[in-house]
C-alpha cells in the first residue's frame, strides 16, 4: 500500500496515489463513503472517519501500527472504482507541486553516515571492504520538504551536496532492539534526499547540525510504501541524476551495516517513535549542485522525485536584533 500527502487549504490530506490514475483518493473521505455504502448516514460517517483515521502518518501509526483500517479502506476503494461507489468528491487532483512529504513531521529524523563505500574503486560490502563504524546525526524535521518542491540553495553556502538514500519509517515505539527482531518495527520506506552544506559544517567545527538542517534539505517522497511491498529492502536500485547526468547508480546491497544492525545500534541510545525516520546512507557518486540545476532521484519501488535547485530568498536581518545592537552601542558610549 502507498500513501501520499496532498496539500490543501484544509490541511495536508493523507491520500492513496494508486487507486485512480491522475487522481489522489482522500483516505478519510473514502472511509466515510465506504461507511455510507454500508448503511451509515453521511452525517455520522464523516465524523467517524475523522475519529478513526488520523490525518498524519506518525499519528496514524501511533493509533494503528498495522494500518489495518487504512488497508481495509484501500481495498474497498480499489473495488469501488469499478462499481462507481467511489465518487469524485473523495478525490483530489494530483498536481506534482501540491504533494507534501508523506511522512509529515516526525518526532525524530536520523541520518546514517559512512554506511557505503566512498567510491566505485572500493570493494563492495561483503567482499573484503573495511567496515566503517556506525555513526550518524539528528536532522531537523523542519528541513523536510515534498518530492517536487524547489530545493533552496542557502545564500551562506558555496558547497551543497544532495544524497539519495533509503529512508526507514518506524511503526512501533522502540528501544533496545535486537538485530534478529528489529525489522518487525519497520512500517515502511520512503525515498529520502539528505542534503548538506559541507562548508557550513566546516565552519561549525565539522558539526553537521546546521549544515544538514537548512529548509528543504530533507526531500521525501513521493510516497510512503508499506514494508510488505518491499520484501527485500537490501537489494533496491538507487539512482540520482543532475541535469540528466547520472551521478549515483548503486544499490542498497552496498550498505556496510544493514537496517537491523542500524536500528539495534541506534536504539541503544534513542527511543524511536511511530513515524520516525532513519535515513540509511548513500551510495557513491555524490557531487555538489548549484542554483539552476534540476535533480531527479529514484529508488526501486519507491517512486521518483524531481526538484529544481533555486537560490534561497534573501532575508533582511531582524530589525529587533539590529535595534538591540544599536542600543547596546549607545549605552556603552554613554558610560565611557
Amino acid at each position: 500500500m502507498k500513501l501520499a500527502i496532498r496539500r490543501t487549504y484544509f490541511g495536508d490530506r493523507l491520500s492513496f496515489p494508486d487507486v485512480i490514475d491522475g487522481r489522489l483518493v482522500d483516505v478519510q473521505a473514502a472511509y466515510a463513503r465506504m461507511l455510507e455504502t454500508r448503511g451509515s448516514h453521511r452525517d455520522d460517517a464523516i465524523p467517524r472517519s475523522r475519529r478513526e483515521i488520523a490525518e498524519t502518518l506518525p499519528a496514524l501509526l501511533r493509533a494503528d501500527p498495522d494500518l489495518a483500517v487504512v488497508r481495509t479502506v484501500h481495498e474497498w476503494a480499489l473495488a469501488a472504482v469499478d462499481t462507481g461507489d467511489l465518487t469524485a468528491e473523495c478525490t483530489w487532483s494530483a498536481e506534482k507541486e501540491l504533494h507534501g512529504p508523506p511522512i509529515g513531521r516526525p518526532h525524530t529524523v536520523w541520518g546514517m553516515t559512512a554506511n557505503y563505500p566512498r567510491d566505485r574503486q572500493a570493494p563492495p560490502a561483503g567482499e573484503g571492504a573495511p567496515r566503517r563504524r556506525l555513526q550518524g546525526f539528528l536532522k531537523a524535521p523542519s528541513a523536510l520538504a515534498g518530492p517536487y518542491d524547489n530545493f533552496l540553495y542557502p545564500a551562506m553556502s558555496q558547497r551543497v551536496d544532495p544524497e539519495l538514500e533509503l529512508g526507514v519509517v518506524i511503526g512501533r515505539r522502540s528501544r533496545g532492539l535486537e538485530p534478529e527482531t528489529a525489522m518487525a518495527v519497520v512500517a515502511g520506506y520512503v525515498a529520502f534526499v539528505d542534503a548538506g552544506a559541507r562548508d557550513v559544517s566546516e565552519l561549525d567545527n565539522h558539526r553537521m547540525d546546521r549544515g544538514k538542517g537548512f529548509d528543504t534539505f530533507g526531500l521525501v517522497g513521493p510516497w510512503f510504501v508499506t514494508a510488505d511491498e518491499i520484501p527485500e529492502p537490501h537489494s533496491l536500485g538507487v539512482r540520482f541524476w543532475v541535469n540528466g547526468e547520472l551521478r549515483q547508480d548503486g544499490s542498497t546491497s552496498e550498505m556496510f551495516h544493514d537496517i537491523p544492525e542500524q536500528l539495534s545500534w541506534l536504539t541503544e541510545a534513542l527511543t524511536l517513535a511511530p513515524g520516525d525516520v532513519v535515513s540509511t546512507g548513500t551510495p557513491p557518486g555524490v557531487r555538489s549542485v548549484r542554483p539552476g540545476d534540476v535533480m531527479r532521484g529514484e529508488i526501486e519501488g519507491l517512486g521518483v522525485m524531481e526538484n529544481a535547485v533555486v537560490p534561497e530568498p534573501s532575508r533582511p536581518r531582524a530589525a529587533a536584533a539590529i535595534g538591540a545592537t544599536a542600543i547596546g552601542a549607545t549605552a556603552i558610549g554613554a558610560t565611557g
